[in-house]
């Protein structure tokens, strides 16, 4: 219901900002000086369109330019999603990507949002991290409050992940290796683990949210107790040159299936974690770097990724690959979200390329 009251609110936002309907259209191609933002496939990645439609009060602008760190569906509804930039803070989507808007929090609209999470028991409920801040809101972005603020020095916060099964259960992880765990939801933190290198991925097991995993700049660890003790696993990448420098960690939605991008390529896991096996790609180990990785949530031979301009697809588990070329633009694809339910619908995130 209270999702409902605040569609309705955007909508009435909308129709006042923009003197129309709550209705906007996407952009059918790319503009080529506004490569950025964020891309839609609607046939599992043969074609893209960019996204561009971004109301604001002076009329409908454009994200075209917008560097794209997270991206989040609201797990209870995939016609919302959310994307973390590093300019327009937080951005989200009620129309399936077709126009973005902003929260009303000054803070959140201009802030670098590195990670964003919705709680799975309460879609109202979104968490979002900036540099120093994790914001929360409980009334699906009206109003935002700081529950947790990094004092120290050069840290920053970097992953956040709710629980979908213990309710208020949420971990945080930090650039210096920290991972921190509520078990309210944001109210209170407890320091579970110190970790070596900057935390880059942090994954509830979609099968038994007891088992966590956590990879870092030189690490794997693992926990089958929820945060309580923590087990180093980085030997089971040890066959693999450089997979210890891990990018992301996804599953499947049962949970059978992890797949682990890193500086040596992608490995395979039907164990969360406990062993890792090569996945065969058309490029050799370390030749790319693979940050944009993602897995149909439906059917875990469906795995997709890119590199900074080349988008690849495998259908039966990467025995056979299919690419397409992206052009040189100066930007770099760095996220890729399979829709959980229409999962030939893919969404595709850019940042800029470093010089």
């Amino acid at each position: 219901m209270r999702k409902i009251l605040f569609l309705s609110l955007i909508c009435l936002v909308i129709t006042v900002t923009l003197g129309a309907g709550c209705s906007l259209s996407s952009s059918s191609k790319s503009d080529s000086s506004k490569s950025g933002g964020i891309y839609k496939s609607v046939d599992s990645g043969a074609t893209w369109s960019q996204i561009t439609a971004y109301p604001t009060a002076g009329g409908v602008g454009n994200i075209g330019m917008a560097e794209i760190l997270s991206m989040v569906f609201d797990p209870q509804d995939n016609n919302v999603v959310y994307a973390g930039t590093s300019e327009k803070g937080l951005i989200l989507s009620y129309d399936a990507g077709a126009s973005w808007g902003s929260p009303q929090d000054t803070d959140l609209q201009k802030d670098k949002i590195t990670a964003v999470s919705v709680d799975p028991k309460d879609i109202c409920t979104v968490f979002a991290a900036s540099e120093t801040h994790l914001y929360k809101t409980e009334t699906c972005g009206r109003e935002f409050e700081s529950v947790y603020d990094e004092a120290r020095s050069k840290i920053y916060l970097t992953e956040i992940t709710a629980d979908w099964y213990n309710e208020g259960s949420v971990y945080l992880g930090l650039s210096n290796g920290d991972v921190m765990k509520s078990s309210n939801s944001g109210s209170g933190w407890t320091k579970i683990a110190t970790l070596k290198k900057e935390i880059t991925s942090i994954a509830v097991s979609n099968q038994d949210s007891r088992v966590v995993l956590v990879g870092t700049d030189n690490e794997l660890w693992k926990s089958s107790d929820a945060g309580v003790t923590w087990v180093e696993k980085t030997d089971s990448l040890k066959d693999y040159k450089s997979a210890n420098e891990i990018y992301t960690i996804v599953q499947d939605a049962a949970g059978s299936t992890w797949l682990l991008s890193s500086k040596y390529g992608i490995l395979r896991s039907t164990d969360a974690g406990e062993t890792w096996s090569n996945l065969n790609l058309l490029t050799s180990p370390g030749q790319i770097e693979i940050k944009a990785l993602a897995v149909d949530p439906k059917d875990a031979n469906k795995i997709y990724y890119s590199t900074a301009t080349t988008f690849y697809s495998t259908t039966d588990g990467g025995t056979n690959w299919d690419t397409l070329k992206f052009d040189e633009d100066g930007w770099s694809v760095t996220k890729l979200l399979v829709d959980p339910e229409e999962t030939a619908v893919i969404y595709l995130g850019k940042e800029k390329v470093e010089d």
